[in-house]
Parts: C-alpha cells; structure tokens; sequence
C-alpha cells in the first residue's frame, strides 16, 4: 500500500486513466474490505454488559527518539499486564470482540468516505485529486490496520508493542516526529548550501558543487521512509522540485533553489499539528519541571544535578525541528565528553540555557493588568 506513493508523478493522467486507477484501488482496498468482513465475524453482538468495565490503560508509543519512554511505560502498565493475562479465554474474546466492534466502526466510516471522494473525483474527470485521495486513504487505513494488530496484543497478553510486532511501523505521533526531524535537517543543509549559490561573488567551482549537493540532498530526502508519510500534496511538491532542480545547472536554476530554500522554510507548519502541539507542549513543561527541581539542588546533590541535566538534553532531542534554538544547544550538549557533562559550572550553565529556551510563555495580560492597545 505505501508503494502507491512513488506512483504520483506519472500514474493514470493520460486518457483513459481513470480506468488504471480504479483497477489499483480495487486490488489495493479489496484487502481492507476482506478485513472489514472478518472484524464483523469477530465483533460482538450482544447486549452490553452491567458489570463495570475493564480498567483501560493508556499506551503512548515512542517514536524511536529514546529509549527512556519504553521503560517508563513498560513499568507503568505492568499491573494492567498482569490483569489481563488472569482473564479467562472467554473474558479476553469478550474484550477482543468489543474493540473489533469499535475498529470495524472506524475502518468501515473511514473507506465510506474515501469511496464517496474517490467516485467523485473520477466522475469529474479530476484524476490528480482521486489519486491524492487513494494515497491519503491508503495511509489512514493503513494505521487502522496496526490498530487491529495492536488491539490483539493487547486483548490477549496486556500490553502491545508495535515496533517490535510491525518493524518499520510508526504510530501518527512517530509519523510526525520524523517527517519533522527529516525536514529540519534537509532544511538546514539547503539553507546553508543555498548561500553560496545566491552570493554572487561565490567561486563558480564551490556554487556549482553546492548546487549539486542540494539535489542530492532532495534525491535522498525523497527515497528515505519518510518521505512516504507525507501528505500526497507535499510529495507531489517535492517531486516537481526535483524535476526542476535534476536538470540544469547553479546558474540556470539559481532562483528555483532560492524558491526550494523558501519552500522548506514554510513547512514549519508541521509543528502546528494537533498532535505534535500537545506532545510539545506536554514535554517542555516537563523538562522545564524537572530542570526547576534540579537547579535547587546543585550545592547538595551535584551527581544526582547531572545526571538530571543529562536526561532533560535527552528529552530535549525528541524535540528536534521545533526550534533551532534548542536543537543548537541540544546538539551541543551531544558533543561533550563525559567528562565534560559532569562538570557541574558547565551542566548549570546549559541546564539554564535549556530551560529558558523550554519554558511556557507568559499568559497573556488580562485587563486587569494594563491597558491594551
């Protein structure tokens, strides 16, 4: 299904596609749809039961960024862990049966829409959208899939680890966190590459290497994983970069790389995603908290003040792409012996730099604190 991604560029446009494209999001679909059917044989159909529920617990799967959340959270589901592994056969197909009714729900509202999309589209001869529409379905469906997988796991043995059951398998928040982390870096290499190819008085030599650097950079960018979990729209974007950028020169194509260096400057946006705001918002305060309490301790406990800046830099790196900021001093901190990240002046000085860089605004004044204008 995520191979349909590289198809963008020359899928179905010509006369008669429209044809081609129902053929592949029948064959592609048609295993969603067997799907479907079988979470309608599994769901319940029984009446609701008057005892209470079973305790849930809440699971935030990380996108690969540390491997402290993967203990934190393995340590904090290990009574619902054991819970369910005391249910019966019966009690586990009962919970099983409840949670396929729920997915079977949202799979089937999900290919109900893309259907209605999707036949309007072809109707209306607007092939480009039914084919960004096929990609987008394909990717949400594709997470509902892991969301079946998931489920079992859990129903039967208490707790799920996608990573481990899916290898390559990212949940929305990891999708996110890597789409962001990947543009930064391709942003912060054709933004400084880009300067020598604007400066007119650059060595011809050093602009066209540049020039060269920066469509290998997009070459890369675009075969990476990544690349495959953003919007069809974006890909299409990048695409047309590269079909632009890959032929001709620096001096031809001078503009085009000041408008791809732009470009990249305007998917910051990513950062706006609901998803990506809360985990945000949720992991400054807390390294900003646990900064707070080791700043207080720093005569008394300075090993145990470390070790504590240290593991707020670690956190600090899942936020890469947020700000260049913290990531320059997020980087900073990696680049030190250890030697170096045990000197106390050193790890007070940058915990402070870190927490300040980390911290919530200000709320905002109310009228009872000033005058607007």
């Amino acid at each position: 299904m995520r191979s349909l991604g590289e198809l963008d560029a020359a899928l179905y446009l010509r006369e008669g596609g429209e044809e081609q494209i129902q053929i592949v999001s029948d064959a592609v679909l048609s295993h969603v749809r067997r799907l479907l059917e079988y979470l309608g044989m599994v769901a319940t159909t029984e009446e609701p039961s008057t005892a209470p529920p079973p305790e849930v617990t809440d699971f935030e799967f990380s996108a690969g960024d540390s491997q402290e959340p993967h203990r934190s959270a393995r340590a904090s589901r290990a009574p619902g862990i054991a819970a369910q592994r005391e249910k019966t056969d019966e009690g586990k197909w009962g919970a099983l049966a409840r949670e396929m009714d729920s997915l079977r729900y949202g799979l089937g509202s999900e290919l109900k829409e893309y259907d209605r999309r999707f036949s309007e589209a072809l109707q209306r001869d607007h092939k480009e959208q039914a084919v960004r529409d096929l990609n987008d379905a394909t990717t949400s469906l594709m997470d509902g899939v892991f969301a079946v997988m998931t489920t079992v796991y859990e129903c039967f043995l208490g707790y799920a680890e996608p990573e481990r059951m899916i290898p390559g398998h990212r949940d929305t928040l990891g999708k996110s966190l890597a789409v962001r982390r990947a543009l930064a870096v391709l942003r912060r290499e054709v933004r400084e590459l880009n300067r020598s190819i604007q400066n007119r008085e650059s060595d011809p030599l050093v602009v066209e290497t540049s020039y060269r650097l920066i469509v290998g950079s997009l070459d890369g960018f675009i075969g990476a994983d990544v690349f495959c979990y953003l919007r069809s729209d974006s890909r299409k974007e990048f695409e047309n970069f590269r079909a632009i950028l890959s032929q001709g020169n620096a001096t031809q194509n001078r503009q085009d790389c000041e408008g791809f260096d732009k470009y990249l400057d305007s998917l910051a946006f990513v950062s706006q995603r609901g998803v990506l705001i809360k985990h945000d918002t949720d992991l400054r305060a807390k390294i900003a908290d646990e900064l707070d309490r080791a700043l207080k301790y720093v005569e008394l406990l300075p090993d145990i003040v470390c070790e504590a800046v240290h593991q707020a830099f670690v956190k600090g790196d899942r936020l890469f792409g947020l700000n260049d900021q913290i990531d320059a001093l997020v980087y900073r901190w990696s680049t030190l012996s250890e030697e170096q990240r045990n000197d106390l002046d050193q790890a007070v000085d940058m915990a402070r730099k870190l927490h300040d860089l980390v911290k919530p605004p200000p709320a905002p004044p109310t009228p009872e604190d000033g005058d607007f204008f």
